[in-house]
């Protein structure tokens, strides 16, 4: 049985330092990416990271934007999630893109692209244990599956992701909006935007679930077999604390009696983020 291990989020920052005036006429909003040269990188990261470049340029047919990290198979943060060292999506609620209306949305927000290209990935220890510990999580969040785990060959498992999409905010649009605004959930959003520390995700890349197909360590019962040949529809508790909305999956039992658990739900693995700040105009 794998060890499950847990994959940090890349917590990217930087230290802002602003000067203050007793007389100050007005503000301009300014920001610039955070190089990718600043993520705590190892061997291990260096490794997963260059096996999700590769799944990306693949899928996507061109380069992996720049100053892109690897973030880990996580549904915490996304586009506009405002982060820092110790905090994960400190905006809670407050979302830019949720708050922001009509054509101004569209001069936001960039629907970059996405591509179906059910992708097998080549895992490194650490990745193979990052989907098998997402894998274990959704049985156990299940029940009524979770002794399917006595099942699974860890020997013989494969994972493959469906459709990779990526979006991003237009970095100068939202300092524009930002300068602008009167709104008062907006101003709390820029408020927390440029306090010292705190770095925005202005690009993702994010995959719409995965499937695991492995061969089975002992044979079903034939009760079992017969419901999961017509594919069975895993029943997810999301009143628990785990739990993420509008999360499902299912199973099926294939022709070469290997099983197949499907699971959907959106994981960002790649990103791009930017800090904001405030300077005299």
């Amino acid at each position: 049985m794998l060890k499950k291990v847990a994959v940090p989020l890349l917590y990217c920052f930087a230290l802002i330092t602003v000067s203050c005036h007793e007389k100050v006429k007005s503000k301009k909003i300014i920001f610039e990416v955070v190089s990718d040269s600043l993520y705590n990188r190892d061997k291990v990261y260096e490794q997963d990271f260059g096996q999700w470049r590769k799944v990306y340029e693949n899928c996507m047919n061109h380069q992996l934007f720049s100053n892109a990290g690897y973030l880990g198979l996580q549904g915490r943060v996304r586009v506009g999630s405002i982060n820092n060292k110790s905090a994960t999506n400190v905006n809670d609620k407050i979302s830019v893109i949720d708050t922001t209306f009509s054509k101004k949305f569209y001069d936001l927000v960039s629907f970059i692209g996405s591509s179906n290209c059910y992708a097998k990935i080549s895992l490194t220890p650490s990745l193979k244990n990052e989907f098998y510990a997402e894998l274990v999580r959704v049985l156990n969040q299940s029940k009524q599956y979770k002794y399917l785990l006595d099942y699974i060959d860890t020997a013989h498992i494969l994972f493959k992701i469906t459709t990779l999409a990526e979006n991003s905010i237009r970095p100068d649009s939202l300092a524009s909006i930002l300068q602008r605004t009167k709104d008062t959930t907006l101003l709390e959003f820029k408020k927390l935007l440029v306090t010292p520390g705190n770095a925005i995700l202005i690009r993702d890349a994010i995959i719409f679930g995965f499937y695991a197909e492995f061969s089975l360590s002992k044979e079903l019962p034939v009760a079992d077999q017969n419901n999961f040949k017509k594919e069975a529809f895993l029943n997810l508790d999301n009143n628990s604390a785990s739990s993420i909305i509008n999360e499902s999956g299912s199973i099926k039992l294939l022709n070469n009696n290997h099983l197949m658990i499907n699971i959907n739900k959106y994981y960002t693995v790649l990103g791009s983020f930017y800090v904001y700040k405030e300077i005299d105009n």
